[in-house]
């Protein structure tokens, strides 16, 4: 028990070392996004490497969970100017006046914030600094939701169409509730699902049957499980904690039973008929949503998922 201590703490001075060896030059600007039909400006913060040369940089865009931007989102786009990668922030919570979506996720869908990543990933193309042959995203919890949803053609053709795809997907540990017909590749990048064995927040058994279904269509995908991981396993602080009135729906699985028409799986309510929502989804949620989410940091899958992360952006972007 004590060598296992001693291995976690040695772990975590590890990757802070790593994190606090890349000083960045920070750059705030705003994207045009959209919100309910209307024009909206989403923040965005553009980490660049202290040192990058003359050339065009790889680039990651970091979207948050339901917590909003916190030092996670931070300390990732600090770990890719490590490796000499771009990092931009998207925050899609402040500008729609919501702080957190824990206790409600309603306010803010992932599908709104797959929009937001859509079109940053459009302005960075536009950027001199940035190659758009290498751009990518990571994503947390509902923003890994962002990530694999940004992976399926449904879903980006609309919102990117003609413009440069994703080279790059790393989802940690998403929820992967929705399921629709369609599962082709957007582009054809590669999707990394880093999931915890003991996740039961987010679950882990959508998304074992997301990544099937996603495989089988075509995709590029690598599942990795870490064994003993709770959600939100990389956030330096208590090693379990607990929301008590926190949405849990781990358990809601929605199929697209037709084209257009979604239901909730457990009960077979529609929540949308041929496109339009039928305005059932509180009866849905009734059916297969807990109240009480958990989740704990683990130093040692931290620093080992840290470790996945690198190799996996070195690979896809062809970095030394």
């Amino acid at each position: 028990m004590l060598a296992a201590t001693h291995r976690g703490a040695a772990a975590f001075l590890a990757a802070m070392l790593v994190l606090a060896a890349a000083p960045s030059a920070a750059e705030s600007f705003n994207v045009e996004s959209r919100f309910h039909g209307k024009p909206l400006m989403i923040p965005a913060q553009l980490l660049l490497p202290e040192k990058h040369g003359d050339g065009r940089l790889p680039a990651m865009i970091v979207m948050h969970g339901s917590g909003g931007v916190r030092e996670r989102e931070r300390n990732y786009a600090r770990e890719f100017n490590s490796l000499g990668v771009a990092a931009v922030i998207v925050d899609s919570f402040s500008p729609r006046g919501v702080k957190s979506t824990v206790r409600d996720q309603s306010p803010v869908s992932s599908y709104d914030m797959v929009v937001d990543a859509a079109n940053t990933l459009k302005a960075l193309t536009k950027r001199p600094e940035i190659d758009p042959a290498r751009i990518g995203m990571i994503g947390f919890s509902k923003g890994g939701t962002v990530v694999i949803k940004s992976a399926l053609r449904r879903y980006m053709e609309p919102l990117a169409a003609g413009e440069t795809r994703f080279a790059l997907l790393i989802a940690m540990y998403p929820w992967c509730g929705d399921l629709p017909l369609d599962f082709r590749t957007a582009s054809g990048a590669p999707l990394h699902m880093l999931l915890g064995e003991r996740d039961v927040y987010a679950g882990t058994v959508s998304c074992k049957e997301f990544g099937k279904k996603y495989a089988e269509a075509g995709g590029d995908l690598t599942l990795k499980v870490y064994a003993g991981a709770q959600h939100d396993w990389d956030v330096p602080g208590s090693g379990h904690w607990t929301v008590h009135d926190g949405q849990n729906q781990s358990k809601c699985i929605y199929d697209e039973i037709a084209p257009g028409t979604w239901a909730e799986r457990s009960s077979g309510i529609k929540i949308v008929e041929n496109n339009k929502r039928t305005g059932n989804i509180k009866k849905a949620l009734a059916q297969c949503m807990t109240l009480g989410v958990s989740g704990g940091y683990d130093a040692v899958t931290r620093a080992q998922s840290l470790e996945d992360i690198r190799a996996i952006t070195r690979a896809a972007f062809h970095l030394r």
